[in-house]
């Protein structure tokens, strides 16, 4: 039982040693500002940009000027691909 107990210490010490040495990616949601992550928590629950627009009580020329600022920051595609990159990073 105690040999178990060692081998299983070992293992638990070996895990540890690996997960310090693993390199995380920088959270690319870090840059955005409170407006763009509003927009785009908005858009991710559905909203049209005219309804977050009205949401937010800014011009449908904002909104579509914040959500171009993001796409550039996050590195996506599109808006579906943004609002993917916020979830996987618990941003939003």
């Amino acid at each position: 039982m105690i040999e178990t107990a060692r081998e299983a210490l070992g293992d638990l010490e070996e895990y540890f040693s690996a997960a310090g040495k693993r390199r995380f990616a920088p959270r690319l949601t870090l840059d955005l500002t409170e407006r763009e992550r509003e927009v785009l928590v908005l858009l991710a629950d559905g909203f049209t940009t005219a309804e977050v627009a009205q949401q937010l009580s800014l011009s449908q020329h904002t909104v579509r000027s914040r959500v171009k600022t993001a796409l550039g920051k996050l590195g996506a595609r599109n808006r579906e691909h943004a609002i993917a990159i916020g979830i996987r990073e618990g941003a939003f």
